[in-house]
């Protein structure tokens, strides 16, 4: 009898071990279920909602061109922004906070006098055509659109067409690089300064024109445009910068302005298809590499003027059959002639 009631005395206290072993475990999960906030924060958009009375708040950005609606349901770059909805810190950490605005999917900085356009996570690069306004309405003002700045329009990869108003002056760098889709663009005589690899990796486009009012072209403006086949370049241009047609396999022939003097380094690096080109009576030198697999040019012929020839300017040049010069260019760079396939003619 005692034995038994030792064995029931021990199975309870085994039994209610099991229990709160059991409301331990249920704890824990419900501990872990609701758990505590991650430790690293996602990020957010840290800009202050339009007021309903259309004035921007004292408070900014977080320097990115981040920002926010009041409507806090909408996602990034949705269409439905349309007006002033906040305020962006454009160079970050200046302190300087300066009106948002957004229509149509881009995004608009208004400064003093004039309003720029830029990238912000509110732009939209979802859209096809798009429209650049000329100015922006604000506090009673007009201020003119002048600038596309830096980037802002960076890997808009559904981007098929854009139109630039002629209030724009300057052209940053890379504002309209690897938009893949975009076909065609004229550029505004109002235009006087573009940045460089302006249109790099715009592998759908076919033709651009550069207006007589662009002075100085930026490096890489048209670097790997494979779909290439017609530019105009303005008549006033003086130098060809370092990889200007880099990699337009389709361009076949191209016409340079008569005031041309230096053509830079890769400046037809990979032009596959040019078979092509007259070489002004202006030019003076010829960079590194500029010619470099010009596999479909055949002849082309030195200018009077020309005193600088890099020793790598023809190479991979396979089918260049003829080479055109004066006898005292043939001299001058005979050792360079010497390393290439070539006949050299004297004119």
């Amino acid at each position: 009898m005692k034995s038994t009631k030792c064995r029931l005395f021990f199975q309870i206290l085994l039994l209610v071990a099991l229990i709160g072993t059991c409301t331990a475990l249920t704890a824990c999960s419900k501990d872990n279920q609701s758990g505590e906030p991650s430790a690293t924060p996602s990020p957010t958009q840290s800009v202050t909602a339009a007021p309903t009375s259309g004035e921007p708040s004292s408070t900014g950005t977080d320097g990115t061109g981040t920002a926010e609606s009041e409507n806090s349901g909408e996602a990034e770059g949705d269409e439905s922004y349309d007006g002033y909805v906040g305020e962006v810190e454009p160079e970050s950490g200046s302190g300087d906070y300066y009106p948002l605005f957004v229509y149509d999917g881009i995004s608009y900085c208004v400064y003093e006098d004039h309003a720029e356009v830029l990238y912000t996570w509110l732009s939209d690069d979802t859209i096809e055509d798009y429209v650049i306004r000329d100015s922006i309405e604000y506090d009673g003002r007009t201020f003119p659109v002048t600038a596309i700045t830096e980037n802002s329009f960076y890997t808009f990869l559904t981007m098929v067409s854009i139109t630039v108003p002629d209030s724009v002056e300057v052209i940053e760098d890379q504002a309209f690089a690897f938009c893949e889709a975009l076909e065609s663009i004229t550029i505004p005589s109002s235009v006087t300064t573009l940045g460089n690899d302006l249109f790099m990796e715009c592998t759908a486009l076919t033709s651009a024109t550069i207006p007589d009012s662009v002075k100085e072209l930026g490096t890489g403006t048209f670097y790997n445009c494979t779909s290439l086949t017609e530019v105009s370049l303005p008549s006033g241009l003086t130098s060809l910068p370092d990889e200007t047609f880099s990699g337009c396999s389709s361009l076949e022939s191209v016409e340079l302005p008569s005031g041309i003097t230096a053509i830079g380094d890769e400046a037809f690096w990979y032009c596959e298809g040019l078979k092509e080109i007259i070489l002004p009576s202006s030019l003076a030198a010829i960079g590194e590499s500029a010619f470099y697999d010009c596999i479909a040019l055949e002849e082309i012929e030195l200018p009077t003027g020309l005193t600088y020839l890099s020793d790598s300017a023809f190479d991979s040049c396979d089918v260049l059959a003829r080479v055109t010069c004066t006898a005292s260019q043939a001299d001058k760079f005979s050792e360079i002639f010497d390393g290439y396939e070539f006949e050299v003619i004297i004119r």
